[in-house]
């Protein structure tokens, strides 16, 4: 039986416990996870995962291989289909040269017209106290990692993008990347060294980062770029001032400020009509604003704080309380009429995503990861 697998088996020998659980399958239906069979399955060990535009699935499964006597992690890069026909588009043992590279996909990006893809990675050189890289490998020697991030650029068949000027096309330090509409363009954060962080942006083949908003730092950010958009909460590092919600044009590099925010301490997101906005305010209240009436009070919900991502309809979010890095129950929050209604009958996921269409849902499960894809309706 398939691990996670809520069917039931009945035993010959116990007509008893047969009728009892017969009886009971007319109120509770015997398919898995209440939901129905799922749509698409992935029986690997899928690290991070992606949702594209066409319903298709970017996602990396770890890796791990051995270069004589050094123990490295190169997870591969795949693509599955909306029917589940899934194809590998990066080899991780090949993707760069360096031997002693590590790397994990943290999280990946699609452009909106589904056709280019930035991988965030979390990325570590084994560096030796002595010794060439050969002999490096060859001796079982105490090794140090240096740890970074980096953002590495393809189209949706796995070939490199190269960034001009950049030898192993990572573009380090940067993270939280998305690409504009033009489908060219790239944005993404770097962090300032304390607990804000600066945009900028890139276009591969010039190669050159430009910053965007000098001057402005944030606490937390939203990506709309079909409409080449962002909303922040925005804090100094400079002046004693409240945060302050605002609209960046990325396209003109434009910022307006939309209302100040009394409280902020995480997650933070756009509905898809670019017309919400929600954050947790504390530790157990999500405030949600109107930006079409952004100076109206705000309504507040109260959930444990998470991490959660906006249904379809503007008029729900699905929520995973707790820390982000550990399995949760999803749940359907109602922002305007309060309702809490359990997505996938209680079960423990460790990571979710809802689909641009808001039709599907994608899960992994805890444990070794398998990717599962379930119809909302």
């Amino acid at each position: 039986m398939s691990r996670g697998s809520r069917d039931v088996i009945i035993r010959s020998e116990r007509p008893r416990f047969a009728l009892i659980i017969v009886a009971l399958g007319l109120c509770i239906p015997l398919f898995s996870y209440g939901q129905g069979k799922a749509l698409v399955r992935i029986d690997e060990d899928v690290q991070s995962f992606a949702m594209g535009p066409d319903n298709r699935i970017v996602y990396a499964v770890q890796h791990m291989h051995r270069v004589k006597k050094v123990r490295l992690e190169r997870d591969d890069i795949w693509i599955s289909s909306p029917e589940g026909k899934q194809k590998k588009i990066v080899d991780g043992e090949k993707m760069f040269a360096d031997p002693l590279l590590n790397y994990q996909v943290q999280s990946f990006a699609w452009s909106p017209d589904g056709h280019r893809i930035a991988a965030m990675m979390q990325t570590a050189e084994m560096v030796q106290p002595k010794g060439t890289k050969d002999q490096q490998l060859d001796e079982e020697q105490t090794q140090v990692p240096r740890g970074l991030v980096g953002v590495y650029l393809m189209d949706d068949e796995g070939h490199q993008i190269p960034i001009q000027g950049m030898k192993d096309g990572l573009l380090n330090d940067g993270y939280n990347a998305a690409w504009l509409a033009d489908g060219k363009t790239l944005v993404y954060v770097t962090k300032t060294g304390a607990e804000f962080n600066e945009l900028n942006s890139l276009v591969p083949s010039v190669g050159k980062s430009k910053p965007l908003f000098e001057g402005h730092t944030f606490a937390a950010l939203t990506w709309d770029t079909k409409k080449n958009q962002a909303f922040a909460i925005e804090e100094s590092t400079k002046v004693l001032t409240s945060p302050m919600l605002v609209r960046l044009d990325l396209a003109n590099e434009t910022r307006t400020a939309i209302v100040p925010v009394d409280e902020y301490v995480g997650d933070f997101a756009v509905s898809p009509s670019g017309k919400k906005v929600g954050y947790f305010r504390d530790g157990d209240t999500l405030e949600v604003r109107d930006l079409s009436n952004p100076t109206a009070k705000p309504v507040q919900m109260k959930v444990a704080i998470g991490v959660f991502q906006w249904g379809h309809d503007d008029q729900r979010v699905l929520l995973k309380r707790g820390d982000p890095q550990k399995s949760g129950i999803l749940t359907w929050v109602g922002v305007y009429d309060g309702r809490f209604e359990p997505l996938l009958h209680d079960l423990v996921f460790h990571d979710f995503q809802l689909s641009q269409d808001g039709q599907s849902v994608a899960v992994t499960e805890p444990g070794k990861r398998s990717l599962l894809v379930y119809s909302l309706h």
